[in-house]
Formats: structure tokens, C-alpha cells, sequence
């Protein structure tokens, strides 16, 4: 996506990165995406030093003005000092392969992982654009960080850019949303539901699922304490009143039912339902044992009917 824009900004860095005006397109990067990618990081970080990086292609189609990235295959290359050259014909296999299983696929573009664009990325984009002439940049931060709450993900278009009176390319951010379907969808959660040995228990699945509870719990009870103090702080005089914010807190108290003879008819209701189902799965069991005593006791009288008459 080539297009004669402003000068760019040199970074302290090194890398060419600017903010234009970008293609237009909307990008839609599916979960398996970042599963291949974090699978593909974790493995090669066992077998290379800390800080290596992975590459891989990024397939997809394109439906107008819609490009959905739904899968990825891993790419070789050799990295020396400062360049990084790829397998074109390792490149090339992998490709028609993919076309002869996913014949909808196209390569989008690629992926790598680190914190930072390097100087050698846009070789590998030129390579790239052999295959696609308007190739995306993944870029996966694999280190964690506790006060980041977007996934670690960015995806870069290039651009035309006149630097310095010499037009060059440079790699533009783009937005993009998570989008998947019904089959992925089922997949990633029973993904998350899978314990470390290989194993799905129903003892894991239930401590899963009340963690997740409990964390949803405390990040509630951790804002709902955020909003409290501030109206106290307002109250006290200590900060300026906001009415604007004062009204949203009130329209999403009003929305709470908490206190009213409702919400507690329905956990009481609720309570009831649980309980009535606790009482029938007892008695399916109890019934089951005596059912199974019965046919017990019947199978041995007629063992002993039956030799009583040939006695006789």
C-alpha cells in the first residue's frame, strides 16, 4: 500500500515508523493467528537464546475492503548481523502446499515477534512483496506486562514517505479488530479448558471456571471501590463535582437491582432450582442401587428355583 505522504519521523531507535493516513482497508485477525504465533514463539525460545526471534507468512483472504488473517504458517531464515535473509524456495513449497489444502488462502503478508521494528524488517517486507504486492507487518511483543490490557499486537502497512528528499518506505500503523467464528470460537475455549498434562478433568474445568469468577469478582469490587471513593472525595469537597459523571453513576446504580424483594425472589428461586436438582440426583442414584439389588436378588432366585426342580 504505496502512497506519496508526509515526511516521516526517524525514531530514536533507528526504525522507519510514522502514523498516515493508511490504506483504508480493515483488517480482522483471527484467534488461531496468535495461537500459531505464541505456540511458534514458545517452542523456538526453548532451543535458541533469550531475545530470538521468529518469522512466519500470514494467510487470509481479502472481501473488498475487509482482509481476514485466519492462519500462518512458520518461514527459515538466517539472521546475521544486521540482515535477515529468508528461505525463498523453503518459502515457496510452503506456500503451494497450503494452496493445494486452502485453496481461498493467499499470503497476506508476514509475522515476526519482538518489542521493536528492526532495521532488517523491511527487507523481509520487499521479499514478501515478491508474493503480495501490498504485504501487512505482525509484530507480537512476547514479553509480559502487567499493566497492559490490549493484546501486544500491531500491524504495519508501508507507505511512500519523501525523507530527506529521497522517497522511501516506511512501515505505518494500522487498526485492526479480533474477529472469529462459531467453529473458532469452540476451539479456543476447549483449548482453555485443557489442563497441562494433555487432560481435560471436570475438577479442572470447575477450578478454571471459579478462578475466572473470582478475578471477575475482585476486578468488580476494585472499580465499584475506584467509584466510591471518588463520590466521597466530591461529597467532602476535596476534588471538583462532576455532574456529568455523577449522572453516570447514578443511571448505572438505578440498572442494578441489588437490595430490591426481585433479586432476591430470583436467588431464592435459583437457591430452590439448585437444591430440587441436588434431591433428584440422589434419588436417580438411590434408585439405580436398588435396581440394581433387585435384579441381584432375582437373578439368585431363580438360580435356585431352577435347581430345586431338576431335584425333583
Amino acid at each position: 500500500r504505496l502512497r506519496a505522504g508526509r515526511r516521516g519521523t526517524m525514531e530514536e531507535t533507528g526504525e522507519r515508523k510514522a502514523v498516515g493516513e493508511g490504506s483504508g482497508l480493515e483488517f480482522k485477525l483471527h484467534p488461531l493467528v496468535i495461537i500459531n504465533i505464541s505456540d511458534h514463539f514458545t517452542r523456538c525460545s526453548l532451543n535458541v537464546t533469550s531475545g530470538g526471534r521468529v518469522i512466519g507468512c500470514l494467510l487470509g483472504e481479502q472481501k473488498g475492503r475487509v482482509i481476514h488473517i485466519t492462519n500462518t504458517f512458520e518461514m527459515n531464515f538466517k539472521k546475521d548481523t544486521e540482515d535477515q535473509s529468508l528461505d525463498k524456495e523453503y518459502l515457496a513449497a510452503k506456500k503451494e502446499q497450503y494452496k493445494t489444502v486452502f485453496p481461498n488462502l493467499e499470503v497476506m503478508g508476514w509475522y515476526s515477534t519482538g518489542d521493536k521494528i528492526q532495521e532488517s524488517d523491511m527487507q523481509t517486507h520487499k521479499t514478501i512483496s515478491e508474493i503480495n504486492e501490498s504485504p501487512v507487518f505482525l509484530l507480537l511483543d512476547p514479553k509480559m506486562s502487567d499493566e497492559r490490557r490490549d493484546l501486544p499486537i500491531m500491524i504495519y502497512e508501508t507507505e511512500l514517505h519523501v525523507i530527506e528528499r529521497f522517497p522511501s518506505q516506511i512501515f505505518v500503523q494500522a487498526k485492526y479488530t479480533v474477529d472469529s467464528l462459531e467453529a473458532e470460537r469452540i476451539a479456543v475455549d476447549q483449548v482453555a479448558r485443557i489442563v497441562p498434562s494433555g487432560k481435560s478433568s471436570s475438577t479442572e474445568q470447575l477450578s478454571s471456571h471459579m478462578t475466572g469468577m473470582q478475578n471477575a469478582v475482585k476486578m468488580l469490587r476494585s472499580r465499584i471501590a475506584v467509584i466510591l471513593d471518588t463520590v466521597k472525595q466530591m461529597r467532602d469537597g476535596k476534588i471538583a463535582c462532576d455532574q456529568e459523571l455523577l449522572r453516570e453513576i447514578s443511571s448505572l446504580v438505578r440498572r442494578l437491582p441489588v437490595g430490591t424483594k426481585k433479586i432476591k425472589d430470583t436467588l431464592n428461586t435459583e437457591y430452590n432450582d439448585t437444591l430440587m436438582m441436588a434431591y433428584l440426583s440422589f434419588m436417580t442414584k438411590g434408585n439405580a442401587a436398588l435396581h440394581e439389588i433387585v435384579s441381584k436378588i432375582n437373578a439368585t432366585y431363580d438360580t435356585k428355583v431352577a435347581h430345586h426342580r431338576r431335584n425333583f
